[in-house]
């Protein structure tokens, strides 16, 4: 629940930010540079950062803790394993990846050529190389920040690990609001770097209340160091191929329509926030106990919080899907229906967004597998499986954008469904389509698995759940549907208040029906109605 509170402020504040950015860029040229701009310093957080933390620095680093604190005084003991392993750890990471980061600032030109081969514009191609190489700052702070947010976590630190993303968002508003005004796109650039600062100081009153002191050396325990780099080599080689992926739809996009890059993330950050508030928040939070259980050989109760969660998550991303589906337009006007953002951004924005929102569910789901496998310190199937998707969703990015773009029966059976007659730019839904299939597929081959490897009675019991609340969540979507139609005739949709009445007004509807058949279901009083009705 905290992570999932810093959450919801942190995508609250991503989604404040992205409506500035619509208002002062809209989906043009100027954001398709940001965005392509940021693909080398994610990239490299992506991998080596997120990949360290979740699936390698965590399981060892709490491990030793069972050895070397006291918990009863939430310190940690100086010199101790643990403590070695944190400084070790955070100096080889902030080191390393700086090292990386200034290679990378040399070989910009010719990465932003790889990455953009639709920037044909001399000056596109120069003020992409100058973002990049302001935001390579970015990486090798979040390096530190996130290391600690690691050691934060292992002591059930979760307050402030989760305003850390907060700051970073706050950041990158400050910098569009005050920095751009007079450095025009590089204010965005060095929004960022303020964001990464900003995540980082956040965090530090807490490390030093913990216990942890930081030293200026290499000293650390070659074994637990090992064992960290052994269990995140896997992870970062997955994590490599979902950066990979992004690379390519970047790429791709940036031989499409101007401001396709844009729409691309426009739609994602939206779908996102969802899959970051219910997914990833209840499977960080999860993580250090799946983490104990496994280690301590409790196969129930680690399969019992397995279920758990995997059922709360089901119970509220699936609904969530169809909502996305449904009033995508009115989520997309509502938000970045402003300024610069045209009717035709509009419109695109919302298509992707609908796509997007086949697989939230999915995409909301694949966290806490992932994260039931790194508790089992079992990195390797989650990123092979990473890897096959990546390959498939790589292979039909290209399959559908070369579809839709020679407007055969399946681009025009698009343009009708989504309502986008008259707008240009349409092969763009190619890539969250692609996007969408794989994701799924990715799920269904990780419960498969997970299931065969760990079956359990706790584990079986997922399946009568998730019938539920399939049969619940078409109930929402009928609900929803047949609500939003009248709705139009009563409030005015010229306007962004109507057309932000409709959507809310539609989406409880939904939610209530959904609310009464879950809870019919669970207590079987819909089995009871029915019966009394046949006889």
């Amino acid at each position: 629940m905290v992570i999932g509170v810093g959450g919801i402020l942190s995508r609250v504040l991503g989604l404040i930010r992205d409506r500035i950015f619509a208002y002062q860029f809209g989906a043009g040229v100027e954001l398709d540079i940001y965005y392509t701009a940021f693909r080398i310093p994610d990239f490299i957080y992506t991998i080596l950062i997120m990949g360290a933390i979740s699936a390698a620095f965590i399981p060892v680093f709490s491990g030793l803790l069972k050895k070397n604190v006291l918990f009863e005084e939430d310190k940690i003991e100086q010199n101790s394993e643990a403590h070695k392993l944190g400084v070790g750890i955070l100096n080889i990471f902030t080191f390393g990846i700086g090292i990386i980061s200034l290679i990378l600032f040399i070989l910009a030109p010719y990465l932003i050529r790889v990455i953009a081969p639709g920037f044909s514009d001399g000056e596109m191609i120069n003020l992409t190389v100058l973002l990049t190489r302001i935001m390579l700052i970015q990486p090798i702070i979040l390096a530190a920040s996130n290391i600690i947010t690691g050691m934060l976590h292992s002591f059930n630190r979760f307050i402030v690990t989760s305003l850390s993303p907060v700051m970073y968002n706050l950041g990158i508003i400050i910098g569009a609001v005050f920095f751009v005004p007079f450095l025009g796109l590089l204010g965005l650039a060095y929004g960022v770097v303020l964001g990464a600062i900003l995540h980082f100081a956040i965090q530090i009153p807490a490390l030093i209340n913990i216990g942890f002191k930081w030293q200026p050396s290499f000293n650390f325990n070659l074994k637990n160091t090992r064992l960290v780099f052994k269990l995140m080599l896997p992870r970062a080689f997955g994590l490599m191929g979902h950066q990979i992926n992004f690379v390519v739809i970047t790429a791709i996009a940036s031989t499409l329509t101007i401001g396709s890059i844009a729409i691309f993330n426009f739609a994602n950050n939206i779908q996102y926030v969802p899959v970051s508030l219910i997914g990833i928040a209840l499977a960080t939070g999860a993580f250090p106990t799946l983490s104990k259980k496994f280690s301590n050989e409790q196969k129930q109760e680690f399969l019992i919080t397995f279920a758990t969660v995997f059922k709360n998550i089901l119970f509220l991303g699936l609904p969530l899907s169809i909502l996305f589906i449904l009033l995508r337009a009115q989520i997309v006007r509502v938000i970045l229906g402003t300024g610069q953002f045209d009717w035709q951004d509009t419109r695109l924005t919302a298509a992707t967004l609908g796509i997007f929102g086949i697989s939230v569910f999915a995409q909301s789901l694949i966290p806490i597998i992932t994260k039931a496998f790194y508790s089992a310190k079992n990195t390797k199937i989650p990123a092979f499986i990473t890897l096959v998707t990546v390959a498939l969703n790589i292979a039909l990015s290209f399959y559908f954008v070369k579809i839709l773009s020679n407007k055969g029966a399946f681009y025009h059976y698009l343009i009708e469904r989504l309502h986008l007659t008259e707008v240009t730019g349409a092969e763009v839904l190619g890539l969250p389509l692609a996007f969408s299939i794989s994701a799924i597929i990715q799920f269904l081959i990780l419960i498969f698995i997970f299931v065969h490897l760990y079956d359990g009675k706790e584990i079986q019991d997922i399946t009568k759940s998730w019938l539920k609340i399939v049969a619940s969540s078409a109930i929402l979507g009928i609900t929803t549907y047949l609500t939003l139609r009248p709705l139009s005739q009563i409030v005015n949709m010229e306007t962004g208040l109507g057309i932000f009445l409709q959507g809310l007004i539609a989406g409880i509807a939904g939610i209530l029906a959904y609310i009464i058949i879950s809870y019919l279901l669970k207590s079987e009083e819909l089995k009871n109605i029915l019966s009394k009705l046949k006889s």
